[in-house]
């Protein structure tokens, strides 16, 4: 009997560059939301003077994807992804809104921008979930690898491209005039959505899916969490992408005290520009490469990179060396993201892929407000102490990390975090279920031949 796993998908009545227009879409929106961010931070930081509220925004902004992202996913496999898409933007686009007519006002507090910037985040975590599955419903088999590249371009340009802007713009418009902006970042994503369509999964596969149309939203998470759980494969990349996420969010708080520890803001601009750059280089060399073909060890040959350049990176208090170590470690996340996707895509079904992508981006995203809140502590409380001069490990540790002093307790943390992830490679690299796993686990999304993407079925 044909199951779930094994039905045949239509082949895509889009053709590849229909899906760029949705990546562009999507990536327009993102830098607008960045956008945003970067002002409002700004504001509130200008009209509170406390670091604190600052760091609100941050969270606000970041905490509604991990906490509501898991809850929508069995939402994504029963409905329109189209509708959802557009409904996600439309909220998002709202709360932007409301934020911009309440500062024209004169009106706008605190509690009104953490409260709107947070559902605005919870409407733009609908696309957590969504536009991978999207992605898999628009383009061929043999597309995926570059269609998950262009993602990780996405996130590149954001990275950099909305930081420049942001700086550039905020003197001239103000935060009003980069709220603007952001909302015509959302009108410009829902036109697109509104012309562009997006293939329904096949209905047998949408019926076979578990839980019922009103089951609970936690039912829904916990069938996608219950099928990463059974299959060791998958929860062994769910593992180390997690930890991987980990790391580089303590390094997000922790590279501006260690740069500033020996230097001052403009080499921290330096390390921060050579981070950006080297994300947008591994975006572009991936783009052009395709990725390797066996994708698991493209993911742990790569993280196995990044695990060196961190550990490089902390070696010693110099401008050139940190900035090297950051190109490096953001190199190798395109090409991680890459391929740990279109692992994922290729062996979920359609029909669970919106629960299950719902739980995996979570879970993975989850550990990051965990890294900011030990962060500081870690640094201050442990590895600090540890590194001044006739500290514990000063003379132990101090001809490797370039000497004693402030900022090289932060160095020790580095090279710590570098070498675990090493010996995590290792173990995932000595486990059959993850080695294996794109030939242990069946494809669940069967291959479909290059010609066929611009066909319409009958």
């Amino acid at each position: 009997m044909t199951t779930a796993a094994t039905l045949p998908l239509p082949p895509p009545p889009q053709s590849f560059p229909r899906y760029v227009l949705l990546w562009v879409a999507q990536t327009v929106s993102a830098i607008g939301t960045h956008l945003t961010g970067f002002g409002l931070g700004v504001w509130m930081y200008e009209h509170t003077k406390s670091t604190s509220l600052y760091s609100f925004i941050a969270l606000a902004s970041f905490a509604p994807g991990v906490l509501v992202a898991p809850l929508l996913g069995g939402v994504v496999d029963r409905y329109d992804l189209r509708r959802l898409m557009f409904l996600g933007h439309a909220g998002g686009g709202v709360c932007t809104l409301l934020i911009a007519l309440l500062l024209y006002t004169d009106r706008l507090g605190v509690g009104a921008i953490l409260a709107l910037v947070a559902g605005g985040a919870a409407f733009n975590s609908i696309h957590l979930p969504a536009f991978p599955k999207a992605t898999v419903l628009m383009v061929t088999t043999e597309q995926l690898p570059r269609a998950n590249g262009l993602m990780q371009l996405g996130m590149a340009l954001g990275y950099i491209v909305a930081p420049l802007l942001s700086g550039m713009l905020m003197p001239l418009i103000g935060v009003t005039g980069l709220l603007a902006i952001d909302v015509v970042t959302f009108t410009f994503a829902l036109v697109v959505l509104h012309y562009l369509r997006i293939p329904e999964a096949p209905r047998d596969e949408a019926a076979s899916t578990t839980g019922k149309p009103g089951g609970h939203v936690l039912q829904d998470a916990a069938v996608g969490w219950r099928f990463i759980r059974e299959r060791p494969g998958l929860f062994g990349l769910q593992v180390l992408i997690t930890l991987m996420s980990f790391n580089l969010g303590i390094i997000q708080v922790l590279v501006t005290p260690l740069v500033m520890s020996f230097s001052d803001v403009r080499t921290l601009g330096f390390v921060m520009t050579a981070g950006g750059l080297g994300m947008l280089a591994g975006s572009v060399v991936l783009l052009a490469w395709g990725g390797p073909r066996d994708r698991i060890w493209g993911v742990l040959g790569f993280v196995l990179l990044q695990g060196l350049f961190l550990a490089f990176g902390a070696t010693r208090a110099s401008a050139w060396m940190v900035g090297a170590g950051a190109f490096g470690v953001l190199s190798t996340i395109p090409v991680i993201m890459s391929c740990n996707q279109t692992v994922w895509q290729r062996k979920v079904p359609i029909g669970l892929q919106g629960r299950v992508f719902a739980v995996h981006s979570s879970l993975s995203g989850g550990f990051i407000p965990v890294a900011y809140l030990l962060s500081g502590p870690l640094a201050d409380h442990v590895f600090e102490p540890l590194m001044v001069t006739g500290g514990p490990l000063a003379a132990l540790m101090g001809p490797w990390l370039g000497g004693t002093g402030p900022g090289r307790g932060i160095a020790l943390l580095f090279l710590l975090l570098g070498i675990l992830t090493v010996l995590l490679v290792v173990a995932c690299a000595l486990s059959p279920g993850v080695r294996h796993v794109e030939t242990a686990l069946p494809d669940a999304v069967p291959d479909r031949p290059q010609g066929l993407a611009s066909q319409t079925p009958h």
